[in-house]
């Protein structure tokens, strides 16, 4: 679990105020809010780029401060960014995620195995000698997953992950995330609010402070999302309209068959 305990954090100006928090493995946690309410922040925090002016913050056992090095925390919890060009450095695939084992001082031996197994596991094998710079966003985000997947995190952070892909690109990395949270505690930040049907928990962001819901508490209760001034999905419009409240039943099929049936 990554725990945040009383943690304040600010620039020029307070971002995040006194903010206590549990986030789970094997679930997928959004983090949402308004631009500028401390998204970014937030995940930077919990993945050890930035650290709390006040505050502790614990990912598992360990705890998060400038103590602790690099590599441990990396081994722990993953970051992806928005644009996928921005994490690949090589012009093949295979020597793209190489780097990224080499760098954290992986044993040789064992590193051919460990970039054939996380491609594998987003469905990217078949393109280990490519290069990347050739394929699609949505590849590209895959193969950025990939890199991150071969460090076997136990936590794997999605900052605004699918802004830049196109329908298809983004289905694939809905896909994905319901695949790897058997495995590791996904956290996806997002400014789409239509993303929300692929959550288990939901964090909002608004006046410096953190508030957590399920996806059955926003799907019971659609005014909590206009509370803090964010719209409600179109999904949930239509949920609340067919009175569905299971959210295994937030599918398109579901709803196509449900609406046949009116």
């Amino acid at each position: 679990m990554i725990k945040l305990e009383n943690v304040t954090f600010k620039y020029h100006k307070l971002v995040l105020d006194n903010i206590n928090l549990n986030i789970a493995k094997n679930r997928i946690t959004f983090i949402i809010g308004k631009n500028g309410t401390g998204k970014s922040t937030l995940a930077n925090l919990i993945s050890g780029l930035l650290f709390p002016n006040s505050g502790k913050i614990f990912i598992d056992d360990i705890e998060l401060n400038k103590k602790v090095s690099n590599k441990i925390i990396r081994k722990k919890i993953g970051i992806i960014f928005q644009n996928p060009n921005n994490q690949i450095l090589f012009s093949k695939v295979y020597e793209d995620i190489k780097f990224t084992l080499e760098n954290m001082k992986v044993s040789k031996e064992v590193i051919p195995n460990k970039i054939r197994n996380s491609l594998e596991k987003v469905g990217m094998l078949n393109y280990i000698e490519s290069n990347p710079y050739n394929l699609s966003g949505g590849e590209k985000q895959r193969i950025a997953i990939a890199s991150q997947l071969s460090l076997n995190p136990d936590y794997l952070i999605f900052d605004e992950a699918t802004s830049m892909l196109d329908i298809n690109g983004k289905k694939q990395i809905y896909k994905l995330i319901k695949d790897l949270r058997e495995n590791m505690g996904i956290i996806f930040i997002s400014n789409d609010i239509n993303e929300l049907i692929y959550a288990d928990d939901i964090i909002i962001i608004d006046n410096h402070k953190v508030y957590k819901f399920t996806l059955i508490d926003l799907l019971k209760e659609n005014d909590i999302l206009t509370k803090y001034g964010l719209n409600i999905p179109f999904i949930f419009k239509v949920a609340k309209a067919l009175k569905i409240k299971d959210a295994k039943k937030l599918t398109e099929s579901y709803i196509l068959k449900r609406i046949d049936n009116i």
